[in-house]
């Protein structure tokens, strides 16, 4: 399924959308509206998921900050059989700064809050599709107070910032297998730079050894690394070394 993406401006007094293939991310002038009450996305998700996984209910999601700021999401079925997620961001006092949308597939996540870049700032990962167990999710990341812009469309189980200055996509292939993407963040996108595929050897009670292949996303020359040492930096990088301990 492609996954099409919109952003939405909000003006003084009436809002539209259009499609846009690369959003910019402009806020538009904040407008400040009594809002229907949302119910705790946590508490939703927790109430909601069951045998036939969770249903996408309207939550609202405060920042884990001091911020005072909350995202609103939306959930409502396209044509497609995918579900278009229009996310609101609130500033205290019920203005909006900034709203998007995406098209969601088959995945049981809902919204998520986190500093991905470890920036100080709280950024949004939005699910587009997940898999077995590894979900696409679209990366919003905060710039400005309240303002968003999108870098990208990782893959995996979870997204670790390293001590190294990269973001890493750990995502798991099967009971002995995971594959970990790096990315540098270039300007406003995450620039592919190189994946690193882990096989361990053995019963997974029982590991004889650990294989680790490092294969060029295309950043390897602009980061300064021939693939040998490419192989030595990535498969230390405890995202990597630490998935099988």
């Amino acid at each position: 399924m492609k996954l099409r993406v919109a952003f939405c401006a909000v003006a003084l007094a009436a809002s539209a959308c259009s499609p846009a293939p690369a959003p910019e991310g402009e806020g538009a002038t904040p407008v400040a509206a009594k809002r229907t009450p949302l119910p705790d996305c946590a508490a939703v998700e927790a109430q909601d998921a069951g045998a036939d996984g969770w249903k996408h209910p309207d939550c609202r999601l405060m920042f884990p900050d001091r911020s005072g700021m909350a995202v609103e999401a939306r959930y409502t079925p396209a044509e497609d059989d995918s579900i278009k997620v229009t996310v609101q961001v609130v500033a205290p006092g019920d203005a909006t700064t900034q709203f998007f949308e995406e098209r969601m597939g088959n995945t049981f996540n809902g919204v998520t809050l986190a500093d991905v870049d470890k920036d100080g700032k709280i950024d949004m990962q939005i699910p587009l599709e997940t898999g077995n167990v590894n979900t696409t999710w679209a990366v919003w990341r905060q710039v400005d107070r309240g303002k968003f812009v999108r870098i990208g469309e990782p893959n995996g189980v979870s997204l670790v910032k390293t001590d190294s200055g990269y973001i890493a996509a750990q995502a798991r292939s099967s009971a002995n297998s995971w594959s970990v993407s790096f990315y540098k963040l270039g300007g406003e996108a995450l620039q592919p730079v190189a994946t690193a595929d882990i096989t361990a050897q053995g019963e997974p009670d029982k590991i004889t050894g650990i294989e680790c292949e490092i294969t060029d996303d295309g950043g390897l020359a602009g980061a300064g690394l021939t693939p040998e040492a490419a192989k030595t930096q990535f498969c230390a990088e405890p995202s990597v070394a630490d998935i099988f301990k």
